[in-house]
């Protein structure tokens, strides 16, 4: 199967899996509890778990950027238009869903099983997660408005001009270390970060960051940072800094995060937004030779991720999915009854809340070395040579 095939049917099994679920859910909402099985909702389920396994199973071992492509030609006209990430529709399918599952399956499985005061505590709990979660998918996945200083580097950018200097890309790098601050000795936590790391012409090395973690599961610009790393590896990339940069870094620190709001742009014009640290920036920001005048119409494009299966992430995933369909599958069947079925409804909608979470948690914890160069632990409570 070729890759561009093989990417086709890869994707239509995400689409059909969330589909299925969708279906799930809505049968759910529609139909209170009555006698008998819900064969439909048990198909629609299963239907779901099929083709999520296929997508795994397909995925388990493609390579995560496809086939090298050719170097393009050295960027000549700058981009002015630096567009927002894209809406990240499975995402943001799948957010609504573990927004809605949680209390589709618990008010069914507890509809007049139990008496109604009991029903209190967790509906209590279901509908503003419900809520919540509706928000901040509809704020950061729909929405996807920029940073103010990255919006303000974008103003620039359309304007005509923008601090630019051209770098080397040495590929995405995950950093992880021990705080200062730390004073647990055994097992310490340890801070983790992924970075571009780039040289400029004389050699001096820099490294940015993706934008930060989105509070709706893995997010769109950690996924981009892992794709946009190594594909540029070895080759030249653009780092914009805003013309106004000190009223940029005044927002910055204004919002307690002081760094610079960044874009790297590779000379295909696949571009990712991001954030540099103060460190060794006023050299390039000083230079009134990096002071570069951008070409109007001329558009970046943001990288689009393709997702695979990976086991630290994904799985973590769908064995609580798993474990909810288990969890509901005797109160489809009708096998169970009363408080034995509304139990098992809220061990449904708790595995599903944790679902994406657990994604999370593996995503920022656990490095994929397909992608990644992954250093030693580095401990700052340690000095050189003591």
């Amino acid at each position: 199967m070729r890759q561009t095939d093989r990417h086709t049917v890869t994707e239509a099994l995400r689409a059909a899996a969330l589909l299925c679920a969708a279906v799930a859910v809505a049968l759910l909402f529609v139909y209170d509890r009555s006698d008998g099985a819900r064969w439909d909702v048990l198909a629609a389920l299963f239907t779901g778990a099929a083709c999520i396994g296929a997508w795994a199973l397909l995925t388990r071992n493609e390579p995560p950027l496809g086939p090298p492509e050719p170097a393009p030609e050295p960027m000549r006209d700058l981009p002015s238009v630096l567009p927002r990430n894209p809406v990240d529709w499975y995402l943001t399918a799948g957010m609504t869903l573990v927004a809605l599952a949680p209390w589709a399956v618990f008010r069914y499985a507890s509809y007049q099983e139990i008496d109604p005061a009991v029903l209190v505590i967790p509906a209590l709990l279901l509908v503003p997660w419900t809520l919540v979660v509706l928000v901040l998918t509809v704020k950061n996945l729909l929405v996807r408005r920029l940073p103010e200083p990255q919006r303000l580097l974008a103003e620039d950018a359309l304007a005509g001009r923008v601090v630019a200097v051209r770098f080397e890309s040495a590929g995405a790098h995950w950093l992880r270390n021990v705080s200062e601050k730390s004073t647990k000795l055994i097992d310490p936590p340890l801070e983790h970060a992924q970075h571009l790391k780039v040289r400029d012409a004389k050699g001096d090395w820099y490294g940015m960051h993706g934008l930060l973690s989105a509070l709706t599961g893995p997010d769109h610009a950690r996924k981009q940072l892992s794709v946009f790393g190594p594909r540029t590896e070895g080759r030249h990339v653009w780092i914009y800094w805003p013309e106004r940069w000190e009223p940029v870094l005044a927002v910055a620190r204004r919002h307690g995060h002081p760094a610079y709001p960044v874009v790297a742009i590779a000379d295909d014009g696949e571009m990712i937004w991001g954030y540099a640290a103060l460190d060794y920036t006023d050299r390039y920001l000083t230079d009134p030779a990096n002071l570069r005048a951008t070409t109007p119409g001329v558009r970046a494009r943001p990288v689009r991720p393709r997702p695979y299966f990976r086991p630290s992430v994904h799985g973590r995933m769908l064995l609580r999915l798993a474990v909810a369909l288990a969890a509901v599958t005797p109160v489809l069947l009708d096998a169970v009854s009363g408080g034995v079925s509304a139990a098992l409804g809220l061990v449904a909608a708790i595995a599903v809340i944790d679902a994406p979470f657990a994604a999370l948690r593996g995503n920022t914890k656990v490095p994929d070395p397909s992608r990644y160069e992954v250093s030693p632990v580095h401990d700052f409570r340690t000095q050189p040579g003591s």
